[in-house]
């Protein structure tokens, strides 16, 4: 696609979703124009200033007396009626908006947030707690928003922001301030059939990807069939409830004390936690076997688990043996995640690494 092209395409899109805003900048610039036209044309208007002065009494709805007047004047005395009625009509129609609005929500004012590289959780289930939890003892603590169909904030805590609202509206999601978040997880209805529960995540994950498809998506599903689904509508991170549960039961059922050690990896703030380490804890193992940088970072109290690299197909065909994750990034640059790697695999610059530590 030409620039061009893209540029009408875009400009296009951008007047479909704002027309009022698109009408109220159209008609300032017709201002600006007539002011620009009054001070060029008119020998007595030697500044500005004086322009101003002039465009203003139209603006502000004052018809003239005397029409003898040349006809840039005449020109701008319309222009500035147009603009005057135009903007009191729209002003007027962002007013009952809004006042229909919060009728619509049983006279409450909506709420916006101001926060920015937040998480936004929305939905709610019995989880939600433990989840808010979590998120306030680690190590990288985020302001937390809430957007939830509740009427009031399901969690005790001033520091987190509750927004009454429904997750898979974009005018509700925007006021959560999705397009300015870091990450959305979005918790599912257990009261609800699997399927259903399933198809409103996927909506809430259409909405938000629309508003902000850079933001990390972590979502919850009941059903472990759908997970197709929301691979294609793009999600980061899926946990399938109902495949993660099942296979832990019998992992701790074949391996007594999985779930403790699964439970203390999965709490913050207390014992070892998973981590993502990328940087300089990288570079101090760079061109090491999988093998020697696992043994060097166990000095550092690290135990290395996974790494994070470019996908090749040089390194698939050296790690034949291996599971690759596909993950998604901001950049669509395709990364994989190799856990444990069986084959010969040495350490590069531009990978993570997933290890077990007390601390980030």
């Amino acid at each position: 696609m030409t620039s061009h092209k893209w540029f009408r395409k875009h400009l296009t899109g951008r007047i479909a979703r704002h027309p009022l805003a698109t009408l109220l900048l159209v008609l300032s610039s017709l201002f600006i124009l007539s002011l620009l036209v009054l001070w060029l044309a008119e020998p007595e208007v030697t500044t500005l200033l004086e322009a101003l002065l002039m465009v203003l009494p139209p603006f502000l709805g004052q018809v003239p007396e005397d029409y003898d007047m040349p006809p840039s004047i005449i020109i701008v005395w319309f222009v500035g009626l147009v603009a005057s009625i135009g903007s009191l009509a729209i002003i007027t129609a962002l007013i009952v908006n809004r006042f229909l609005i919060m009728c619509l929500r049983g006279g409450k004012v909506t709420k916006r947030t101001s926060e920015s590289g937040h998480v936004v959780i929305c939905g709610w289930n019995s989880q939600g707690t433990r989840v808010v939890k979590e998120l306030l003892e680690s190590q990288d603590r985020r302001a937390i928003v809430i957007l939830a169909p509740r009427d009031k904030c399901p969690v005790a805590k001033d520091v987190v922001e509750f927004i009454s609202g429904d997750p898979t509206q974009d005018f509700d999601l925007q006021r959560a301030g999705v397009e300015r978040a870091d990450s959305v997880i979005v918790l599912t209805d257990f009261s609800s059939n699997p399927n259903e529960a399933d198809a409103r995540a996927i909506l809430i994950v259409l909405a938000v990807e629309v508003l902000n498809p850079s933001v990390h998506s972590c979502v919850q599903i009941l059903n472990s069939a759908n997970k197709r689904h929301f691979e294609r509508a793009g999600v980061d991170e899926l946990i399938c409830l109902d495949q993660i549960g099942g296979n832990l039961a019998v992992a701790s059922a074949l391996n007594h004390g999985v779930s403790a050690v699964v439970s203390e990896l999965l709490t913050f703030n207390s014992g070892s936690e998973f981590y993502r380490f990328t940087g300089k804890n990288v570079d101090a193992v760079v061109g090491m076997s999988f093998a020697e940088a696992a043994t060097a970072l166990i000095g550092k109290k690290m135990i290395l688990l996974a790494v994070e690299t470019d996908d090749t197909p040089k390194l698939r065909e050296a790690l034949i043996r291996d599971r690759l994750h596909e993950v998604r990034t901001i950049d669509s640059k395709a990364r994989v995640v190799i856990v444990n790697p069986q084959g010969d695999y040495r350490i590069n610059t531009s990978e993570a690494l997933f290890c077990i530590a007390e601390a980030a």
